[in-house]
């Protein structure tokens, strides 16, 4: 799939991503997006975008929670 923003393609890749919550750094890994190979902008399915904001309604703990979502063949799902 060719970028929106440049001449890149999408590419299907596992990426981390960090969020503030009460004041403290959460981290997700094994997130699973579309990045673009040139630009590294970043698309995120529907269904991934829940999952994150699932995890976020958890109160955060810890200096630097950690939450892996499950492992999939694709980002489009």
């Amino acid at each position: 799939m060719k970028c929106d923003y440049c001449e890149g393609r999408y590419r299907d890749k596992t990426v981390v991503l960090a969020f503030q919550r009460e004041g403290r750094s959460v981290v997700v890994e094994d997130v699973p997006a579309r990045v673009c190979d040139l630009c590294g902008d970043m698309l995120l399915s529907e269904g991934t975008v829940q999952e994150i904001e699932k995890l976020l309604e958890r109160r955060p703990h810890g200096a630097a929670p950690l939450y892996r979502l499950r492992e999939r063949a694709s980002a489009s799902g």
